[in-house]
């Protein structure tokens, strides 16, 4: 429960008017609880974020280790 208490103050600074910035949070806040896992939540939403970016076209705001880490995060849920 504490961890949660943790984790609001950086919801509140989400820029939820932003779609681009909005989705990819919530579906790891709602990922989160409901896989019990804060790993899937964080896989998800970096994934859903590296793709929102490319899809309208704003790949220069998506870093080289951004990508590093997606390759990861498929690669782990894949095995």
């Amino acid at each position: 429960m504490l961890v949660g208490v943790f984790m609001i103050k950086p919801v509140l600074k989400v820029n939820w008017s932003q779609f681009e910035d909005a989705l990819p949070a919530f579906l790891a806040l709602i990922i989160i609880p409901f896989t019990y896992s804060i790993t899937q939540g964080i896989i998800w939403g970096f994934l859903s974020w590296t793709i929102i970016k490319l899809v309208l076209g704003k790949k220069e705001e998506v870093p080289v280790m951004l990508l590093v880490i997606d390759v990861f995060a498929v690669l782990a849920l894949l095995i």
